[in-house]
């Protein structure tokens, strides 16, 4: 086997192009091998690939060895499909599909497929997630028994595929997806699922434009959650324990800084480490082509997201 992988990339998607192909031509363990658009892509980005006119053609390319996803998200399950019945690994963005039983099919043709198939959750790459859930793995808070998240921009720039609902536009599957996916990976460290949830939205031209919603766990939990595309850029998340409090700005940038542990009174200031959580993401999904990886997104964690969201979208 290789040492290292191939990579396609399917559309011309700001977040492939200014961060995840970067990402992976840093990188000794990935090759950006073919890029793919019906759009013109600048020919600085990955200037040593094959550009396709079409996904079709890269998937057929025996030269590529995995699939980067970037495409809307209602289109996340058909072209994973696609690619995954080409032999191919598929790295998908978040959230890997509109909802859970999509979700089921895509893992269905991951195992038919023999391929591996994971949601590009990038920032439980980061340091800051990991000594996230080394502190509460530690019980330095003890018990977690509130949680609160939010994460929200301005979208002030034309985004079709933000505001089409046909698309799976909207706050909650851009950003409030984000803290889901955080309120659930901690309730998973204490053995807790969702029990049910509920949300209040602000809707435009179809799509929720901002989105306050709270989730309550079989244990009891509560965590609340906020999401927008009509105020100032804001991200943070706040984990109340029965024995001190952890809240840790800007959690979804993945690129480290600092995160406030209060006990007693006594508040630390915890820095973690800077890096490219895009860079870790695309080299830990490598690695575990190569079979040297680690877990970092489990399957059954992207299904119970997209349960999560789905409860909160049909509380219309």
């Amino acid at each position: 086997m290789s040492d290292i992988v191939r990579w396609g990339v399917l559309g011309n998607a700001m977040i492939a192009r200014d961060f995840m192909i970067p990402a992976m031509e840093a990188s000794d363990l990935c090759q950006v091998t073919a890029v793919a658009s019906r759009t013109a892509v600048p020919a600085s980005i990955a200037p040593h690939a094959k550009h396709y006119d079409s996904y079709e053609a890269l998937l057929r390319d025996p030269d590529v060895d995995a699939v980067y996803v970037p495409v809307p998200n209602a289109l996340h399950e058909r072209w994973s499909i696609e690619a995954m019945r080409h032999g191919k690994h598929v790295l998908c963005e978040k959230p890997m599909a509109c909802t859970a039983a999509a979700g089921e099919r895509m893992i269905r043709a991951a195992e038919e497929n023999g391929v591996l198939l994971r949601e590009a959750f990038m920032y439980r790459c980061g340091a800051l997630f990991s000594r996230m859930m080394q502190i509460v793995d530690a019980g330095v808070l003890g018990p977690i028994v509130a949680m609160y998240g939010c994460h929200g921009y301005t979208l002030n720039w034309p985004s079709p595929a933000r505001e089409d609902p046909a698309l799976g536009g909207g706050s909650i599957y851009d950003v409030g997806c984000y803290v889901v996916d955080c309120m659930n990976a901690v309730m998973s460290r204490q053995g807790a699922k969702l029990a049910d949830c509920s949300t209040v939205k602000r809707m435009k031209n179809g799509v929720d434009w901002n989105a306050a919603a709270w989730l309550r766990y079989d244990n009891g939990v509560v965590g609340s959650l906020q999401c927008w595309f009509d105020a100032a850029t804001e991200q943070r998340v706040m984990l109340a324990g029965e024995k001190g409090t952890l809240m840790i700005p800007n959690l979804f940038e993945g690129t480290g800084g600092s995160m406030y542990l209060t006990v007693e009174g006594k508040t630390e200031v915890i820095q973690a480490s800077n890096a490219n959580p895009y860079q870790l993401e695309a080299e830990t999904f490598s690695r575990a082509i190569l079979g040297q990886g680690s877990e970092w997104m489990p399957l059954s964690h992207t299904i119970q997201n997209l349960q999560t969201l789905e409860g909160l979208y049909n509380n219309i």
